[in-house]
């Protein structure tokens, strides 16, 4: 089936869509689709919070969706899942293109996730969890040397994982006897993403792409991401690691009901291949890569997570569809600075690779000269 045919199922379907768009920098545009909506929160300037729960249960909000649907089915897609969310579609007779919530926190939580990788033995840095105290730091210091890297349940952009290489550098930074996942910090590593879809004829994935992570001047973070680029570079090896990896993820969480659009973070350390996380939603890259799907003519991952959602009649050929992971056409590079609040200031998108190289990683330093 081809990109267009899907297409015309989903234009021609009974559904309206609505994107939450909370961070502007999120956005993505879908001129092929119709009735494709996107809800700004810099549009409702009285929410003050940065939740898409408050936006979408803003009463202006709420009329604008009644009044534009029509005879058509509003189908709400937020960026990130929420309970409140949930309740909303529930209420109003919406269909939620998301996965439930509390699938969602379960698979976002990083000390969770790194016990569900554990359990079905999944290659991840080695990890000790423990209440977050000085004994308990020096403790782990013996274990995984000098420096740690320590993560707690949930954060965004590097907020919530930090490293430290004595205890003056991070007892203030984590609550006294808070849960805490203790790490060491590998130096000598780079780390990549990808971009999958969970369908009901199978898995599909986009090739790995090489993330920008901790690169300054875009950040002064080093856990903060700042964007990404295909190819990545990386090994042939690691690629197809990282194949059976994600593979092997998408069984497992296929089993928890888990369908549609996720992400998945890998840090590369030589030749061994770590899984660091998982964005169970639509993730930062997804606008991006969307572009450069449609670009070549690929069936964009997102539109496989509306017809899933939208549990509407399509038929593809799954092996076709999985020989993305290996096109070498899917190419271009994304740079999002962040500002001193760690949020997104602006998106540079380039049609080629920045950098050659994956460790290190060389992006020219005239970036924002050329843009």
């Amino acid at each position: 089936m081809s990109k267009i045919n899907l297409e015309n199922i989903i234009n021609n379907s009974k559904f309206a869509f609505y994107f939450l768009v909370v961070d502007k920098f999120l956005d993505i545009n879908l001129p092929q689709l119709k009735n494709f909506h996107k809800i700004y929160l810099s549009d409702y300037p009285s929410i003050k919070i940065k939740n898409s729960g408050k936006l979408l249960s803003n009463s202006k909000v709420i009329e604008y969706i009644k009044s534009t649907s029509n005879s058509l089915i509003p189908a709400i897609i937020p960026f990130k899942p929420s309970a409140k969310i949930d309740i909303l579609c529930q209420r109003n007779n919406w269909v939620n293109v998301s996965n439930p919530s509390p699938i969602n926190r379960f698979l976002e939580d990083k000390i969770k996730f790194a016990k569900l990788c554990q359990k079905y033995n999944l290659p991840t840095i080695p990890f000790s969890i423990d209440t977050f105290n000085q004994k308990n730091f020096l403790k782990y210091q013996q274990l995984y040397g000098q420096k740690l890297v320590l993560q707690t349940h949930f954060g965004w952009a590097g907020n919530s994982t930090f490293s430290a290489s004595n205890w003056d550098e991070i007892k203030d930074k984590i609550s006294s006897e808070v849960i805490t996942k203790y790490s060491p910090f590998i130096a000598s590593s780079y780390s990549l993403l990808n971009n999958c879809s969970l369908t009901k004829f199978g898995l599909i994935q986009s090739p790995p792409a090489l993330q920008y992570t901790g690169i300054k001047p875009f950040t002064q973070n080093p856990f903060t991401t700042v964007g990404r680029q295909w190819p990545s570079f990386a090994p042939p090896k690691i690629v197809e690691e990282i194949n059976t990896i994600t593979e092997n993820f998408g069984k497992i969480i296929k089993e928890i009901g888990y369908k549609g659009f996720f992400g998945l973070d890998f840090l590369i350390d030589k030749n061994k291949v770590y899984l660091l996380e998982c964005n169970p939603r639509l993730t930062a890259s997804f606008a991006f890569y969307t572009k450069l799907e449609l670009d070549q003519k690929v069936i964009p991952l997102f539109y496989f997570h509306l017809a899933e959602f939208l549990k509407i009649d399509y038929q593809i050929d799954i092996k076709s569809e999985q020989a993305r992971f290996n096109n070498k056409k899917i190419i271009g590079s994304e740079i999002t600075p962040k500002n001193k609040d760690n949020y997104t200031c602006k998106k540079i998108n380039f049609s080629y690779p920045l950098s050659k190289t994956t460790n290190p990683i060389s992006i020219p330093k005239n970036l924002n000269e050329k843009n």
